[in-house]
């Protein structure tokens, strides 16, 4: 201790001097308005650079994992177009040149196609969660859009700016989607109730429904998703309110921690099919 008070008593004239310095600084800062936007705009750009530099370093390390899955992905696709190439030479009765061109002149315009986007700000620590990507109007994007990763079903597309969209994800309470297990006809209804980020509900689905701890969770009857699309896996049985139908407890396939990039789905037909909607609900 005493040789903290030596110290002290040593360096006393450059402590005096800096803690001076400093009330300077905020006498010149605090009182003039045009010192005071500078410091602000620089503070702001130091700010974001540090941000800048974060998020760059995070998507680094991230960057090992999304190349893994861009492969498997990939490997899937690739999978995928040989067992239709291989279906179509079993029913056709053409020779390969033929079939290759029937494969690529008679696919017709997709009615979904994809906009990519990355994740600028992501909250997970509430209940009203929320995503901000950094596509918007400019990109294509609007509102009740569907939002996708490389693993499964992410949200909503809720509010857009020219260059900024919000996203309500399956892990806000606000979120509704019909869902089913991947072999069965039943649907029922996916929600989330606040409680952890990596489960959601699969609620309303018959009594009667056989199930196994592992099944696949997918997308039913929606304005916004395609069908078929991975939500999550059946990890336990929950509390039903109704005796009559189960309630699953969903392990979800995108893992909201690590999220980093996604896709925004674009239905050619959905402005038809709402307007249509709209008009037989009125």
């Amino acid at each position: 201790m005493r040789n903290l008070f030596n110290f002290i008593i040593r360096n006393s004239h450059w402590m005096l001097a800096v803690i001076l310095i400093a009330f300077s600084f905020y006498l010149v800062f605090a009182h003039n308005s045009y010192q005071r936007s500078v410091y602000l705009t620089s503070a702001n750009n130091v700010m974001g650079w540090i941000y800048n530099v974060s998020n760059n370093a995070i998507s680094f390390v991230h960057l090992r994992k999304s190349n893994q899955l861009l492969l498997e992905q990939n490997a899937k696709l690739e999978s995928e177009l040989y067992q239709l190439k291989s279906h179509i030479s079993k029913i056709s009765d053409v020779d390969s040149t033929n079939l290759q061109a029937f494969v690529t002149d008679s696919v017709p315009q997709p009615q979904f196609t994809f906009i990519p986007a990355e994740v600028v700000n992501l909250s997970y620590s509430g209940a009203n969660n929320f995503i901000t990507i950094n596509k918007g109007l400019k990109d294509g994007v609007k509102p009740d859009m569907g939002v996708i990763s490389q693993r499964g079903v992410v949200g909503v597309v809720s509010n857009v700016t020219e260059n900024f969209s919000l996203v309500i994800p399956i892990i806000n309470p606000m979120f509704r989607l019909s869902a089913k297990l991947n072999n069965s006809e039943n649907y029922g209804s996916l929600s989330w109730n606040g409680d952890n980020i990596n489960e959601a509900q699969l609620s309303e689905l018959p009594k009667h429904e056989i199930y196994n701890q592992g099944d696949t969770v997918v997308t039913s009857f929606s304005r916004i998703f395609p069908k078929q699309l991975i939500i999550g896996f059946v990890s336990s049985i929950g509390d039903s309110k109704d005796d009559n139908f189960n309630t699953f407890t969903v392990e979800l396939a995108t893992d909201f921690y690590s999220l980093q990039n996604v896709l925004v789905i674009s239905d050619l037909y959905y402005d038809e099919q709402k307007e249509l909607e709209d008009a037989a609900e009125r």
